[in-house]
C-alpha cells in the first residue's frame, strides 16, 4: 500500500491578520475575479508569515498581464497605479494602502543594476529570476505555500541562500550583495549561507555600479535592525563594508551603542549607528554624507554627533551637570545626547554617571531664553553687522559658562565695561 503524499504547508488565513484584513481580501477578489487561481501572495509577507515576525507590505504575483490588473481594479471600484507598468507592477490602492501586484516574469538581459523582462505564466520562471529561496515562496488565498526553490529548508535555522548561482544572481543585480546582509540581520540565525558571501566577496567592486542613494538606503536599513553588529562583522571581514565606505569601521564602538539600544529598550538609530561604525570627525563624515549623496538633515545630525569643539565639555558632563548644561546649550539637545551615547560606547570602563541619565536630562532640558537681544545692543550704540554679531556672541557664552544666571540688566552692564 502506497503511503500518502504530506499535505502542503498551510498558512491558516484565520490567525494571519493581513490575509484577513479587509483590504488585502478586496484586493485578491478582484483578481480572482477576473481569473480564479492566477493570483498569489509572494515573497516577505510569507517569510514574515512563517516565521511569526510582523508582515508590514503585502505582495502578490499574478499570471495577469498589467493590462488586465487594472481593469480587474477598476471593475472592483479600487484604485490602479502603474508605478512599475515596464516591469509589470501595478500598485491597486485598497482602503488607501498599496498593494503591489506584478505580472510573472522572466529575465531577458541584465546589466547589474536593472533587468529587461519578458512576462510568463510559470511560477517556476518567476521564482527563478528572484533573489533568495525564502523571498520565492508564494500562497494562494487559502494559505497553500508553493515552494519552487526549496525555501522551506531555510526556515529552520533561519538564512538567506540564492536561488541557483549566488555569482549570478549577484551579476543581475549588485544590490543583492546589500541585501543578503540586510535579511540577515534581520532574520538570520547562525551564520550566514558561506556560497553567498563568498561570491558578496568575489564581486564587490561591482557595488560601485550602484547609485550611492540605493547603497545609502539599504545601509540605514541594515543599521536598523536589532542586532546588525555580526551581518556587519561578516561585512568587515570580506573587505565589503570597506569597498562602500572606504573604512572598515569600528565594530567595538558600533556594538555598544548596539548593547545601549537592547540594554536600555530603545529604537535602533541608523544614523547614531552609522557615526558609531564610520568613527573620524567632521571631515570624514562630509565626505561620506557627499559620497552616500545623504539628505541635508542627515548630514548635519552626523556632524554634531561627531564636533569635536566641545568634546572636553561632554567628557565633563560625566560628572559635573554644569559642563552638561554648557554643552547641551552650545551643541544641541541632539548632538550632545549623540556625544554622550558615543563617548560611553567607546569607554573600556564605565563611565562616572549612566549615560542614560544624561541622554534623559539632553531630553528633557529646556532651554531659557537669552534674555539679550540684537536690539539692545543697538541702543548701545553697536551698528548692525559682524561686530554686532561678535559682541553677542561672545555675551552668549559667557551667559552659558555662567550657567544662564545672569539677567539682562547684569548682560548689558558688563556689555557697557
Amino acid at each position: 500500500m502506497t503511503a500518502a503524499a504530506p499535505a502542503p504547508l498551510r498558512l491558516d488565513p484565520a490567525d494571519q491578520a493581513w490575509m484577513k484584513d479587509p483590504a488585502t481580501r478586496a484586493v485578491m477578489d478582484a483578481l480572482e475575479a477576473a481569473r480564479p487561481g492566477a493570483s498569489r501572495y509572494v515573497g516577505g509577507c510569507i517569510r514574515n508569515a512563517l516565521l511569526g515576525k510582523p508582515v508590514a507590505d503585502v505582495d502578490i504575483a499574478t499570471r495577469l498581464l498589467p493590462e488586465q490588473v487594472i481593469e480587474a481594479a477598476r471593475a472592483a471600484g479600487l484604485k490602479p497605479v502603474p508605478t512599475g507598468l515596464r516591469h509589470g507592477t501595478i500598485s491597486i490602492i485598497s482602503d488607501g494602502r498599496p498593494f503591489e501586484v506584478t505580472t510573472l516574469r522572466r529575465d531577458v538581459e541584465t546589466d547589474g543594476r536593472r533587468a529587461l523582462v519578458a512576462f510568463t505564466q510559470d511560477w517556476n520562471e518567476d521564482a527563478r529570476r528572484r533573489d533568495f529561496r525564502l523571498n520565492a515562496l508564494y500562497a494562494d488565498r487559502n494559505g497553500t505555500i508553493f515552494d519552487p526553490t526549496g525555501g522551506l529548508a531555510d526556515l529552520d535555522p533561519c538564512r538567506f541562500v540564492f536561488v541557483g548561482s549566488a555569482e549570478n544572481r549577484i551579476r543581475e543585480d549588485y544590490l543583492r550583495t546589500l541585501r543578503l546582509f540586510r535579511f540577515e540581520a534581520w532574520y538570520g540565525a547562525g551564520a550566514p549561507d558561506r556560497e553567498g558571501v563568498e561570491a558578496a566577496a568575489r564581486l564587490k567592486q561591482g557595488l560601485h555600479a550602484l547609485s550611492a542613494e540605493r547603497v545609502w538606503s539599504e545601509l540605514k536599513k541594515l543599521l536598523a535592525a536589532p542586532d546588525p553588529g555580526p551581518a556587519i562583522a561578516v561585512m568587515a571581514e570580506h573587505g565589503i563594508l570597506s569597498e562602500i565606505l572606504g573604512v572598515n569601521g569600528n565594530l567595538r564602538i558600533l556594538g555598544g551603542i548596539i548593547n545601549q539600544d537592547i540594554s536600555a529598550g530603545l529604537e535602533p538609530d541608523p544614523l547614531l549607528r552609522f557615526a558609531a561604525l564610520v568613527g573620524g570627525g567632521p571631515e570624514r563624515i562630509r565626505i561620506m554624507a557627499a559620497k552616500l549623496k545623504m539628505s541635508n538633515a542627515e548630514s548635519q545630525r552626523l556632524q554634531g554627533a561627531v564636533d569635536p569643539s566641545l568634546c572636553g565639555e561632554v567628557e565633563a558632563a560625566f560628572t559635573d551637570m554644569a559642563a552638561a548644561e554648557r554643552a547641551i546649550m552650545s551643541l544641541g539637545a541632539r548632538a550632545f545626547e549623540d556625544q554622550v551615547r558615543l563617548s560611553a560606547a567607546g569607554d573600556v570602563a564605565p563611565p562616572p554617571r549612566d549615560w542614560t541619565l544624561l541622554a534623559k536630562f539632553a531630553r528633557e532640558w529646556q532651554q531659557p531664553d537669552f534674555p539679550v537681544s540684537g536690539g539692545d545692543l543697538i541702543l548701545l550704540g553697536y551698528e548692525p553687522g559682524p561686530m554686532l554679531g561678535d559682541a553677542m556672541d561672545a555675551l552668549k557664552a559667557h551667559w552659558i559658562a555662567e550657567r544662564f544666571e545672569p539677567t539682562r540688566e547684569e548682560l548689558i552692564a558688563r556689555l557697557k565695561h
